[in-house]
């Protein structure tokens, strides 16, 4: 089964040939709430939009008209990418799904119109459930299936982190072996592949470097773009953070610890040469206000828009968020 027409994402050929993305999530607990950071590192322009999925309608669980047909029961405010995929969002009772690139994904192949896809599980759970236990008590039911895409020269193979405003997190990657879960301080920073668990592992060989250190501490990154190097940076400077003054103080502090790949840095030769890859935006939000700072900077465009979550909750609109401006609503 593959989406031919797929209006939903329109993760097409022309436009993706040879990509893959690296991108980093990161929750942090705080006494003002919880806060969340997320970057988006990417080949090209995946020309983010801002826009609502609203309680009571009718959702196709493949996307796009494809598969069975359920009734949101959350509103939503997302990011969409390549039309109306589901990148990112909040849900109106504090809940929110990132998805990250995940080559290591296991998912056998759609056989359901009832099966969830890879596509549009992030976009179910904010749609279905309130908190990170909902999910967690949910997971063992739920049926999934591999969509794959068209003139695509390579699966597009994710993974996802849940956070809820009560400061619960879970990480969701689905192996060889089965569905893998992380929750609490496991699962506050990830990056792509490879396992979680591998990249948790390695963090305990380097973490002891981490006490007394200064500015010339060797902490276990090689200063490049790759996976682990990003997932340890995160973790490093996220475990030098203080308690935030203001939400406004918190979210500034947060935004900064990701490591933001930069402009035109190499990344992999797909047999076409070496391909570059920077990252694209950078989303920073508190749960507990809805605050939420998008920060753009890819291509011609170098901006940042200023949002909160919950006040456009139920209503109707579509923003793109690559340009300089911000439509009131």
């Amino acid at each position: 089964m593959k989406y031919k027409t797929l209006a939903l994402a329109v993760l097409v050929a022309g436009s993706l040939s040879s990509v893959a993305d690296a991108c980093t999530s990161i929750a942090w607990n705080t006494d003002l709430g919880t806060m969340t950071t997320r970057t988006m590192d990417w080949v090209e322009s995946t020309k983010p939009v801002l826009g609502n999925i609203n309680k009571g309608e009718m959702r196709s669980i493949q996307g796009n008209g494809m598969g069975d047909e359920y009734q949101v029961k959350y509103d939503v405010v997302a990011v969409f990418a390549y039309g109306e995929l589901v990148g990112d969002g909040v849900n109106s009772e504090g809940l929110q799904v990132n998805t990250l690139f995940y080559p290591s994904m296991v998912m056998e192949p759609v056989t359901k119109s009832s099966q969830i896809t890879q596509f549009t599980f992030g976009e179910y759970l904010l749609t279905n459930y309130a908190s990170v236990e909902e999910v967690v008590k949910a997971l063992p039911d739920l049926d999934f299936g591999r969509l794959s895409l068209e003139g695509m020269p390579m699966e597009m193979n994710l993974h996802w982190s849940v956070t809820d405003k009560g400061g619960d997190r879970l990480v969701i990657e689905m192996d060889e072996d089965g569905l893998h879960t992380y929750r609490g301080e496991d699962a506050m920073v990830m990056t792509n592949d490879p396992s979680l668990q591998q990249h948790i592992d390695m963090r305990k060989e380097v973490e002891s470097r981490w006490v007394d250190a200064d500015r010339d501490t060797d902490y276990g990154s090689i200063g490049n773009g790759n996976a682990h190097s990003r997932y340890v940076h995160a973790s490093y400077f996220m475990s030098k953070l203080t308690e935030p003054t203001s939400v406004h103080n918190g979210m500034m502090k947060l935004s900064t610890v990701p490591y933001r790949v930069p402009a035109d840095a190499p990344y992999m030769d797909f047999g076409n040469g070496m391909m570059g890859y920077a990252t694209e935006w950078t989303l920073t939000q508190s749960l507990e206000t809805g605050d939420s700072v998008f920060e753009y900077n890819f291509e011609d465009n170098w901006n940042t828009v200023r949002f909160n979550v919950y006040d456009m909750m139920g209503k109707e609109f579509r923003i793109p968020l690559d340009k300089s401006f911000m439509v009131q609503l």
